[in-house]
C-alpha cells in the first residue's frame, strides 16, 4: 500500500562504514540513455577486483531491470505501475509522483541502509535528471542520504555530444544540476566506446578550451545559416553562455567513460577519493592498484 504524500523532514544520523565514519556517496545523474545504471553495474564490478566494497542504491521507480547488486532498491518501497494505477495517471505523471513519493520515505530508505559496511556507496538516480534535481522533495532526499559527504557524477550523452550545440547544452544543464544540488560534480562522457576516436579527441577538447568549442559553435551556425535566423541566434546564446562560464573560470573538463571496456572508473573513484579523502586509507595498496588500473 502506498503512504500518503505527506513530506516530513526529519534526519537522520550518520551511516557506519568499514572505518566509522559515514562513506562517501555518489549520486550518478544523467539525460536517460546517458548510461547511469550500466555504470553503477561496472562500477561494482571493477571495485570488487580491487576488493572494494561498493554499496549500490537503485531510486529508479520506473528501472526495468537493473544488473548490479542493489544493497536497496526504490521498487520494493513504490511500485511505477501501482502509482499509475492508484492516482490514474500516465507514465510521466506516476514517474513525477512516484519521485514525489520516494523523497518522502527518505527516512525509510536511509533505515533500510544505515549500519552496512562500505568503502562508497553508489546511487542510480531516475532518468529523467529534472525528476531528481529539480524537486525540493528529491533535494532532502539527496541530504538524508548524503549525510554532507555526497558528490555528483553527471554522465554526458555520447551522441548529444558530438555536435557544439548538444555539448554546450549538456554543459548547462550539469552547470544547472551542480548549482541546485550544491554538490562537488565531476563530468564523464559515457559510452565513449561508441565513438570515433576523431569525434572523441575533438569532443574532449571542447571539454578542456572553451575557445575551440565557441570556434566550433561559429562553424556549426554558419553551416546551418540557410535554416534561418533561430540558429544563429542560438549560436549567440551559447556562445554567450560559454563567455560568462569563462568569466565565471567555470571549466567543464570531461573524462572519457566507457562502462563497457570498463574504462574510467578509477577516474571515478578518485574523484571521490580527491573530495573526501581517507578512502585510501581503507584498504593496503589502495592507492598504487588505482594507478595500476589507470594505465
Amino acid at each position: 500500500m502506498l503512504r500518503d504524500v505527506e513530506v516530513v523532514y526529519v534526519f537522520a544520523g550518520p551511516m557506519s562504514a568499514n572505518d566509522g565514519t559515514t562513506p562517501p556517496v555518489l549520486f550518478v545523474v544523467g539525460t536517460a540513455g546517458a548510461g547511469k545504471s550500466s555504470l553503477v553495474t561496472s562500477f561494482q564490478r571493477w571495485a570488487r577486483f580491487l576488493d572494494i566494497d561498493v554499496l549500490a542504491v537503485n531510486l529508479d521507480p520506473g528501472a526495468e531491470r537493473v544488473h548490479y547488486d542493489p544493497e536497496f532498491d526504490v521498487r520494493d518501497l513504490i511500485s511505477l505501475s501501482e502509482v499509475m494505477d492508484e492516482y490514474d495517471l500516465g507514465p510521466n505523471g506516476a514517474q513525477i509522483l512516484a519521485a514525489d513519493l520516494v523523497a518522502s520515505q527518505a527516512e525509510d530508505v536511509f533505515e533500510e541502509i544505515e549500519g552496512l559496511a562500505g568503502d562508497i556507496m553508489v546511487v542510480d538516480t531516475p532518468g529523467q535528471v529534472e525528476l531528481f534535481a529539480f524537486r525540493e522533495a528529491s533535494s532532502h532526499l539527496v541530504q538524508v542520504l548524503g549525510q554532507g559527504r555526497a558528490c555528483l557524477i553527471f554522465l554526458f550523452d555520447p551522441l548529444l555530444s558530438s555536435t557544439p550545440s548538444g555539448f554546450v547544452s549538456q554543459m548547462l544543464l550539469s552547470s544547472i544540476v551542480h548549482f541546485r544540488l550544491g554538490l562537488p560534480t565531476a563530468n564523464f562522457l559515457s559510452k565513449s566506446d561508441l565513438l570515433e576516436p576523431e569525434t572523441l579527441e575533438r569532443i574532449l577538447e571542447w571539454g578542456e578550451n572553451l575557445d575551440v568549442l565557441e570556434s566550433a559553435l561559429f562553424e556549426e551556425s554558419s553551416t546551418q545559416s540557410n535554416y534561418g535566423d533561430g540558429v544563429g541566434q542560438r549560436a549567440e546564446f551559447a556562445i554567450g553562455q560559454l563567455r560568462m562560464m569563462q568569466h565565471a573560470a567555470i571549466q567543464p573538463g570531461l573524462v572519457p567513460l566507457s562502462s563497457e571496456m570498463e574504462e574510467g572508473q578509477a577516474d571515478v573513484l578518485s574523484f571521490a577519493q580527491n573530495v573526501f579523502g581517507g578512502m585510501s586509507d581503507a584498504k593496503d595498496g589502495f592507492a598504487g592498484d588505482i594507478e595500476h588500473e589507470r594505465q
